[in-house]
């Protein structure tokens, strides 16, 4: 209890030049493994669950060459920051984050030659396990030698679990425009992330993945001598009511427009009556169900979490079971995913959705289209390296994006005032002209692309800001409407599922989405503010002050990372993520 860790880890690994194209020697091999545990959780008299303060934890991954010694960006980029004390008064339990029965979380990133036996034996591992859940679709492309039979323990591992183990393996495409650089790294970096109800079931999850690594220890397998048992027993737990607590827990939130004011980089809104009725339709506009950019078509991982079980009510003690499902689902269990999925989106779209309305306002004052584009590539390829390790969650925002810049012309100019100055019109064009349409098709065939690209990839937070600004829409209002229609979703879904009914769907939005969007909002809103100290108070364009406010960008829902990505193994779907 009491207790705070903030980490950053910076991994720089070499890629083999091309006089030594199939010397893996030449090769920069990484296997990192990051690892947190809830504490104890069997006290009796206090919860000591998740119970830390704050806990924030941030790794780079740079790819170099003999060319390219250093890089102005990461490769790969994978931020979370959640706790009980966090950059925000609102932050809820960090239990919430973790669903109500994962006690473990862990990441493996996994890159080069030597990683690749360890990235098989993971893939492996993590399609038995969704399979004991779940259909799945297989991919005997990957590892054509899975098909000879079972990898050697596997059975055994399996056998010896003593609760539910989540793993996901999300192979890493970088963008690159050296098509050498492209072509080997391709399938050749992984994220491992895994989340289980115990410490013991990571350990044998971990010795399986990493058996092959032996010979580079002197024959030691990691983790072996943790394994002190045939079989993990598990402890039942003392049950935590999260969302009683969430709802007790009392709000001193921060007000949200004085954030935004702090900032100091957006003007006073126009008083004009006409413009204000104007932007404040559109903004109902923007977070209609009926927009036509492809929300719905995606399920914020409710689909994934559905198969895998996490929402199950065993007990069958909910009163609205027999009314409202189909299937045995805990709306406790429900409301808390919901939470995390709403607040995280929130956490992380925030200083996207701000750096997008912000790149509007400084082509309407006249910045130079070099420097627009430069800027805009900066935010664009900066979300798609947050991203890039949630396959799902990155084809769900490019698709929502590219939506975004079809219907962006279907708005008329009539009642905007002074935004037709400057270059909003040639902003436009410059960002549909820079989308990698070689690389969309490749991404949505889940396929590589055939060559490496810098082009950008349309990511919706950044061009729901610029949209917004273009409308008249407030900077704190653009936040709020694009984080509700990540919860409005979330909750649909849940409903087209037959998790939950219609009515009680909407009491659900109502009763978590709005307290979870405004939490997420604020923490987003303070990481900003915190992370931009040193250019406050400068009126003048900073490219730097840009740089801060995507360094504050987070997750905040370990079990949602962990889980959406397993939507590519789902052999049954209703929704494309």
């Amino acid at each position: 209890r009491s207790s705070a860790f903030e980490e950053r880890r910076v991994f720089n690994c070499q890629f083999a030049s091309a006089a030594s194209d199939n010397n893996n020697n030449d090769q920069g091999s990484l296997i990192a493994v990051d690892w947190y545990s809830s504490g104890r959780t069997y006290s009796t008299d206090i919860e000591e669950r998740w119970a830390f303060d704050y806990l924030a934890t941030r790794t780079e991954l740079y790819i170099t060459d003999e060319s390219h010694h250093e890089h102005g960006r990461p490769d790969l980029i994978e931020s979370l920051s959640f706790g009980n004390k966090g950059v925000s008064s609102r932050s809820p339990p960090a239990a919430a984050s973790m669903g109500q029965s994962f006690d473990a979380m862990a990441t493996l990133l996994l890159h080069g030659p030597t990683s690749l036996p360890v990235a098989k034996r993971a893939m492996e591992l993590e399609r038995k396990l969704a399979e004991k859940l779940t259909r799945i679709r297989r991919d005997d492309s990957v590892f054509e030698e899975q098909a000879n039979g079972d990898i050697d323990g596997l059975d055994e591992l399996l056998e010896s679990l003593g609760g539910q183990v989540l793993l996901s393996v999300t192979p890493v495409e970088h963008n690159s425009d050296n098509q050498q650089k492209q072509s080997q790294s391709h399938n050749n970096t992984h994220m491992v992330r895994i989340i289980a109800e115990n410490n013991e079931d990571v350990y044998r999850a971990l010795h399986f993945c990493l058996k092959e690594c032996s010979e580079h220890f002197g024959g030691l397998e990691p983790y072996k001598e943790r394994i002190h048992s045939s079989k993990t027993v598990r402890e039942k737990s003392i049950p935590l009511s999260m969302q009683q607590e969430k709802e007790t827990r009392e709000n001193k939130g921060e007000d949200l427009e004085a954030i935004v004011d702090q900032l100091g980089l957006f003007p006073v809104q126009n008083n004009n009556k006409n413009h204000n009725n104007n932007a404040w339709f559109r903004m109902c506009t923007l977070s209609d169900s009926s927009l036509p950019v492809g929300s719905f078509a995606h399920s914020q991982g409710i689909e994934a979490a559905a198969q895998m079980q996490l929402f199950r009510d065993s007990d069958h003690t909910d009163p609205l079971l027999a009314k409202n499902l189909s299937q045995s689902c805990s709306i406790e269990a429900l409301s808390d995913f919901v939470y995390s999925v709403s607040r995280s989106n929130a956490r992380f779209s925030t200083p996207l959705v701000m750096a997008g309305y912000f790149l509007m306002q400084q082509s309407e004052q006249g910045l130079e289209l070099d420097e627009l584009h430069q800027l805009w590539s900066k935010i664009d390829d900066y979300t798609d390296t947050m991203l890039i390790t949630n396959r799902p969650g990155r084809r769900a925002s490019i698709d929502q994006g590219l939506g975004l810049i079809r219907i962006a012309s279907s708005f008329s100019d009539d009642c905007d005032i002074n935004h037709d100055s400057g270059n909003t019109a040639d902003l436009w064009a410059l960002i549909s002209q820079s989308i990698d349409k070689n690389g969309m098709d490749a991404m949505q065939s889940r396929r590589p692309p055939t060559n490496g690209s810098s082009q950008t990839k349309g990511h919706a937070a950044p061009i729901y800001g610029i949209l917004s600004a273009k409308l008249g829409i407030t900077p704190l209002d653009s936040c709020r409407v694009f984080a509700f229609g990540a919860a409005r979703d979330a909750v649909s879904a849940a409903v087209r599922l037959n998790l939950i009914g219609p009515a009680a769907g909407l009491s659900l939005l109502d009763r978590v989405g709005r307290k979870a969007v405004e939490d997420g909002l604020e923490e987003g809103l303070v990481g900003m503010l915190y992370s931009s100290r040193e250019e406050l108070g400068c009126d003048e364009f900073s490219s730097a002050m840009i740089d801060r406010w995507l360094q504050s960008v987070h997750t905040c829902a370990p079990m949602l990372d962990a889980t959406q990505p397993l939507a590519d193994l789902l052999q049954v779907r209703l929704f494309r993520t």
